[in-house]
């Protein structure tokens, strides 16, 4: 370990080899893998794999990754420190908005010589300063890297604002840790890099992590508030804020309006919005409407941990409710209700070749149920239902729906839950 280190030490000469060691030897002490794997996955969910976290409240065994490292389905996790044995994790609050995942591990089983991770939770770095990745590439344990910031940016690939570095980041590296050669505070979670490009990675930055995991220590629910919209994104003027099309047609926004402050603090893209909201009940917004300022005072709702997700597996399809705004833009109109039933899989089975992924189930012999436990309670005791489907299909500006009707024999049925 130390040889490893003395090498990085001859290109950091800002950096002295004593002040390295500690940096790293600390992250030895918090960096953790993780391992998992899911059983019934939700749609674009996979079942399982490896990745990277960090131990940010021993006392309370709180650990943070990615959240396509922890999964966004009910999963089994492991997290394994450094030479020790595995300790089974539970997903306490998954950000799908931020790939951002809290898991919570029972903390007398934590080592005693683990220490919690220090996040920089102010922007103190720049382009061009020294990091360090630390991580579990392809499953080879506690790996170091190293590289720069390249730039800070809104990454529309990945939905939300990155520090983008050439340090190699490798499937195995999610969740880790991003650390500033200056500073020894973590800036950054490592998250992705780029199929078939050469230093192009990204990390989350700290101090958009730091809101959430304060909120969620106070008990508070941390996720982004829901104001029900889709954005616009212009990279040539930085600006990710305008108002492309309205969810809630009762909205005070409107197509066309550009957010440009949330509280009086500047925002240029949906996660600094996000930031700069959580945890609150009101909200007043500075927008350009028209060529001219205006100030709106909004309430929106927040949008929900994930691990509120419930499922039905029913004759191995996976049933759940509609769960964000994510099924937008056109609910109003085609599903005439903001709570519906969808299909999120289909496994051999009963199921196969009657239901499909994203099918919309409108009508339960005759009846409307909108959610997974009053679904559940009316399949008790059925063999077969009669089912009114729909498919929902764009064709540019275009939105058209199919509607079918199958009949499904009832196999075994499945609750499935955090």
């Amino acid at each position: 370990m130390r040889y490893l280190i003395f090498l990085f030490v001859l290109s950091i000469n800002s950096v002295s080899a004593a002040t390295l060691i500690e940096i790293l030897e600390k992250a030895n002490r918090y960096t953790v893998k993780i391992e998992n794997s899911i059983e019934k996955p939700f749609m674009g969910d996979g079942y399982g794999g490896s990745g990277t976290g960090f131990l940010v409240n021993k006392e309370k065994g709180l650990i943070v990754t990615n959240a396509h490292v922890s999964g966004q389905s009910p999963a089994i996790n492991r997290i394994n420190f450094k030479n020790e044995n595995p300790i089974s994790a539970k997903q306490v609050y998954i950000d799908k908005e931020l790939d951002f995942t809290i898991l919570s591990i029972n903390p007398e089983l934590i080592p005693k010589d683990a220490v919690e991770a220090e996040l920089e939770c102010k922007l103190t770095y720049s382009q061009g300063d020294n990091t360090v990745a630390f991580g579990h590439p392809y499953s080879k344990d506690f790996t170091i890297t190293r590289g720069i910031i390249s730039g800070i940016r809104y990454e529309k690939l990945a939905s939300f604002e990155s520090i983008q570095t050439d340090t190699p980041i490798n499937p195995g590296n999610s969740g880790g840790p991003l650390i500033s050669i200056k500073t020894g505070k973590i800036i950054g979670m490592s998250s992705f890099g780029l199929d078939g490009s050469e230093g192009l990675n990204f990390a989350i930055p700290s101090i958009h992590l730091c809101k959430i995991i304060e909120l969620y220590e106070q008990g508070k629910d941390p996720s982004p508030l829901d104001f029900e919209v889709l954005f616009a994104s212009n990279d040539n003027l930085n600006q990710h804020l305008k108002i492309s099309t309205l969810l809630n047609k009762k909205s005070k926004l409107k197509v066309g309006d550009t957010i440009i402050k949330a509280n009086g603090k500047d925002v240029t893209n949906p996660t600094q919005l996000s930031s700069e909201t959580r945890g609150l009940t009101s909200v007043k917004l500075d927008i350009i409407r028209d060529g001219k300022k205006l100030s709106l005072n909004l309430k929106p709702k927040p949008k929900g941990s994930y691990t509120n997700r419930k499922g039905l597996v029913v004759s191995n399809a996976l049933i759940e409710n509609k769960f964000s705004s994510s099924y937008s833009g056109v609910s109003e109109k085609v599903y005439n209700s903001e709570n519906f039933l969808v299909v999120q899989s289909v496994e051999a089975g009963l199921a196969s070749g009657i239901l499909d992924t994203r099918d919309i189930i409108i009508k339960v012999d005759g009846r409307t149920i909108k959610a997974v436990d009053a679904l559940n309670d009316y399949l008790q005791g059925k063999k077969q239902v009669e089912l009114i489907l729909r498919r929902v299909s764009k064709f540019g500006k275009r939105v058209v729906f199919f509607d079918r009707y199958e009949t499904l024999e009832i196999g075994e049925i499945e609750y499935l839950k955090f």
